[in-house]
């Protein structure tokens, strides 16, 4: 199974309690400032931040379901 591309690399080295604090952190962010341009747009942003956070922790479960 091939690792899916996300942008931000280093989520595949950081141990799955970051990357639930990396989700939770991104959100509340969003929620406490809609207006922010970082929600949503250019490099970084939480909604990318979030979404990579998924995945990394979905590839890693499935990995861990398929053996």
């Amino acid at each position: 199974m091939a690792r899916p591309h996300i942008e931000n690399k280093r989520f595949w080295n950081l141990p799955e309690s970051a990357l639930r604090y990396i989700i939770v952190d991104c959100r509340e962010a969003m929620v406490a400032n809609p207006d922010n341009p970082k929600c949503v747009r250019g490099p970084g942003n939480y909604a990318d931040q979030v979404c990579d956070a998924s995945t990394v922790m979905a590839y890693r479960r499935a990995l861990f379901f398929r053996t």
